[in-house]
Formats: C-alpha cells, structure tokens, sequence
C-alpha cells in the first residue's frame, strides 16, 4: 500500500511539473538564432504541411516579413517571393519583389 502511495505521488508532482512548464513556455514565439542582433528572425508555415502553403519569416531588425510561396513543394531550396515593409506601425507597408537569388553561397 505504502508503494501505491509513492507512485501516486510521485506521478502527481511529475504531472504537475509537466503542467508548469506548459504553462510557462506556452505564451513564447519560436525564434531562430540571429547573426547579430541576438533577437533572431520568427518563421510562419500558413496553410499547414501542403503544397499550397506558404512559408513567413519576420526578421524584427529590418521591421520586413520575407514570403515563400509553396514552401512545401519542389526541391529543398526555397527562393523568397516578395517581402513586405514598414516603417512604424499603421503606416503603409511596401512589397517589393525579392531580388535574384544565388542557389550556392
């Protein structure tokens, strides 16, 4: 009996530690790491894991979001389509067509 005891317990505070963590981490974007600003860049798949889905990245330092239509078809490498940008919020936000793109580095 005193076993059963422990295991619940023990089970109790594991599932109430998994519950804080949820609920702690739960409110926070994904970020990718950024080459030099340390805030790094937010991603955005729309549409969900098809071929009509579309990729956006939000780089904060520029204030520019990068769109990549069909993210999830064709091969691997991804060519950005148009970005949006603006210079303060409720002011006019300009897309402009990404320039041409090098495949290799």
């Amino acid at each position: 009996m005193a076993k059963a005891s422990l295991w619940m317990k023990n089970g109790l505070a594991l599932i109430g530690m998994l519950a804080l963590g949820f609920w702690l981490g739960s409110g926070h974007a994904v970020r990718a790491s950024s080459y030099d600003s340390g805030q790094g860049v937010q991603f955005q798949l729309t549409g969900g894991v098809q071929p009509t889905s579309a990729l956006l990245v939000y780089d904060p330092d520029r204030k520019t979001v990068f769109l990549y239509q069909g993210a999830m078809q064709g091969n691997a490498a991804l060519q950005c389509n148009y970005m949006f940008q603006m210079d303060h919020p409720g002011e006019v936000i300009h897309r402009v067509p990404c320039g041409p793109q090098k495949m290799f580095p």
